[in-house]
């Protein structure tokens, strides 16, 4: 909302609209007064004039000698303000006349009404006394003075006004400002408060003022109301959370009967508000779950206030869905339960995209495993060629010793132990593959030492072969796990590796393996001399079906799999690319780190 104005020019305005009203009724007032005294000294004046020509009057009326007519007329031009004047007899005839400039005008005829004494007619204050001489009256006097009208006193004094009303704008405008304030600021910084607490952090915090006055108890007002919004928030919290939410909502009372769902509720469950209303959420019941599953849920919520979980419910048309469902109790001052206010999602969906993802995952690993299972069964291949031989070279001798008859107790004792020995080998050899290839059904304990060996074991042929050297230095740690999975992303490392390594016309080809304890953690890591990997795949290496090699060559999903069996057991796996020294010469070489949690 945009607020036009503000308290302070207001205040400010109000303030000098005061000090002009104030300014113009005062000058008013003056004007009252002013018109006021100079009619009553003008009356005063009358009185003074028929006072001075009382015995010229009294000569001219009763005498009717003309003479006295000029000494009237000197004495009247003595008085400035006098205009004009007329005597009467007092048969209302008139017997002199005066003008002050000596125009003749027409006397009019005395009023009527003997109670009028004056009349104003512009600037012209028409008088009429009684002509009087030692308590006798002898006629009626007409005196016309000039006076001031309104207009002549503000034209005489309309500079003086305007200095005066100036001084007076800018002293109430700079007192004004100095009221508005101390009367304004103490209201702004309340507003600026109470606009910082529509933020949840700010309910809490509380306006403080040190003014006795009614300011101060304004701020104690507003403080006892952040008291209340305090106490209520949390009500008006869930209240408010309950109808914006996408998620269903239910709030019950005490026991359990529901007292308010939003629109979302309506959505999932296929009920309406009018018809769950005064019910329990037992009506919601699948059937899926024992009673022990609805009892801790309770025992949780009572002792903790808050239950949350997964749990299946069943919807109106009596299809199953799954729900992630939170519950929380609303406390009274007694920190006993008043209501109990559930929120929940449909999560069906989202359950059964899980469900393909670990399908999904299982074909991969079982992809990755058949991928593997060529280079295994070359390997079985290099492993069985000397045995073989072996036994094919010692049952060959035998027949031609016992063909030529020299064939002794001892030759063939040897020659059979040869053969066992083989065959031990080639069994031991088909363990080695079985095991590897053998599902991991539960987690047990193993030496990661004996896991990197058994990897070692698995591919030694063709690191063999390829002139490939490996050194080793892993410490004897236990691990609790899945030691096939470990073995299998210790392959596809060490079998990325070997490709790359085959690439270099490097004299050495090399492949560390480093193992250790970093506190509660098990760092594993692997580097070679074949180059490394460019940088601009190194962010994309353990993408699903992301690949370096030839399309013939790799199907991307080795690393892909290996990161997603790290990640299962809590782990990382990252590549880099560093230096490496052997035989005092300088390689660049892939370095992959896992780190994996002790527990």
């Amino acid at each position: 909302m945009k607020y036009k104005g503000s308290i302070k020019r207001r205040l400010i305005i109000i303030i000098m609209s005061v000090t002009l009203i104030t300014s113009f009724t005062g000058y008013a007032t003056f004007l009252y007064w002013y018109m006021n005294n100079q009619q009553n000294k003008t009356v005063e004046l009358a009185q003074t004039v028929g006072l001075v020509l009382g015995q010229d009057i009294v000569k001219l009326v009763l005498l009717n000698d003309v003479s006295f007519a000029s000494d009237i007329t000197s004495k009247l031009k003595s008085f400035s303000t006098l205009e004009s004047m007329v005597l009467y007899k007092l048969d209302e005839k008139p017997v002199f006349q005066y003008s002050k400039d000596n125009k003749s005008f027409i006397v009019e005829k005395l009023p009527s009404n003997k109670e009028i004494k004056y009349i104003l007619n512009s600037n012209l204050l028409k008088l009429y006394i009684n002509a009087n001489y030692q308590d006798t009256h002898l006629g009626f006097i007409e005196l016309n003075f000039k006076i001031d009208t309104i207009i002549n006193v503000i034209k005489k004094d309309i500079k003086a006004l305007i200095i005066i009303l100036f001084f007076m704008f800018i002293v109430s405008y700079i007192l004004a400002h100095l009221c508005a304030k101390d009367f304004t600021n103490p209201i702004l910084n309340l507003v600026k408060f109470l606009e910082k607490i529509d933020l949840v952090d700010f309910i809490d915090k509380r306006v403080i003022s040190n003014q006795k006055n009614e300011f101060g108890k304004l701020y104690d007002e507003v403080n006892l109301m952040l008291d209340r919004m305090e106490s209520s928030y949390e009500a008006q919290k869930i209240a408010a959370v309950a109808f914006e939410t996408q998620s269903g909502m239910t709030i019950t009372d005490k026991n359990q009967r529901i007292l308010k769902v939003n629109k979302a509720f309506e959505k999932i469950t296929g009920y309406t508000q009018e018809e769950v209303i005064g019910k329990t959420p037992a009506l919601l019941k699948s059937g899926l779950h024992d009673r022990e599953f609805y009892f801790n849920l309770y025992k949780t919520l009572q002792k903790d206030g808050i239950w949350i979980g997964e749990i299946k419910n069943k919807h109106k048309n009596g299809n199953i869905y799954n729900e992630h469902l939170i519950i929380q109790s609303v406390l009274d001052s007694n920190n006993e339960p008043i209501y109990y206010v559930a929120s929940f999602l449909d999560i069906t969906k989202q359950k059964l995209t899980e469900e393909k993802l670990t399908q999904r995952e299982k074909l991969l690993i079982q992809q990755s495993k058949m991928a593997q299972m060529g280079e295994m069964l070359e390997n079985i291949a290099h492993q069985w060629r000397q045995p073989l031989s072996v036994i094919t070279t010692s049952a060959t001798g035998l027949k031609v010793q016992q063909e030529f008859s020299v064939l002794t107790n001892e030759e063939l004792i040897e020659s059979l132990d040869s053969i066992v020995k083989a065959a031990v080998h080639l069994s031991v050899t088909i363990d080695d593959f079985r095991n590897f290839y053998k599902n991991d059904k539960e987690k047990k304990s193993f030496n990661l030492r004996v896991a990197v060996e058994k990897s070692l074991t698995l591919l030694s042929s063709k690191f063999k072969n390829q002139e490939i050297e490996i050194k080793i230095e892993v410490e004897d740690i236990e691990i609790y796990g899945f030691e096939n999975e470990l073995i299998q992303v210790f392959i596809n490392i060490l079998n990325n590796a070997k490709d790359e390594l085959v690439k270099q016309d490097n004299q050495n080809r090399l492949i560390y393996i480093f193992a250790k304890k970093e506190k509660e953690n098990i760092s594993i890591s692997f580097q070679d001399n074949a180059g490394g990997i460019k940088k601009e795949l190194l962010a994309h290496i353990f993408e699903n079906h992301f690949t370096t090699k030839e399309q013939e060559d790799g199907t991307g999903i080795g690393l892909y799999m290996s990161k997603l069996i790290i990640d299962k057991i809590n782990g990382e796996i990252k590549a880099s690319n560093e230096m490496i020294i052997y035989n005092n010469k300088t390689y660049e070489g892939a370095k992959f780190n896992i780190t994996i949690p002790l527990d």
